[in-house]
């Protein structure tokens, strides 16, 4: 809540600004250009060659063949953990050394 003597200063400041209805108008006409400025934005840049959401030139793994490699990757670091927490040393090396040369 503003104060009495807050508003009265509001009021005399802006009771003295004379408002036009072309100036009224043009102020809508500018804000209107600017919002559609900002909504045409990413269309022009995406239409002018700008960046895509498409890899180009990397083609998209097919959800199968992700899912096969995935649990692949999760089979070998399970293989790695279950050597390392049994102790047998050499079989961990073994299960390190296979998933490094499959990466």
């Amino acid at each position: 809540m503003i104060g009495a003597e807050e508003r009265r200063w509001l009021m005399s400041r802006l009771g003295s600004e004379s408002i036009t209805a072309l100036g009224a108008v043009l102020k809508c006409a500018a804000g209107i250009l600017l919002l559609v400025i900002i909504a045409a934005g990413p269309w022009a840049f995406l239409g002018a060659g700008g960046p895509t959401g498409v890899n180009e030139g990397h083609p998209v793994p097919q959800a199968g063949a992700a899912l096969v490699e995935s649990k692949r990757i999760f089979n070998e670091r399970r293989m790695a953990y279950e050597a390392i927490r049994s102790g047998s040393a050499a079989d961990a090396d073994d299960a390190t050394q296979q998933r490094l040369a499959a990466e």
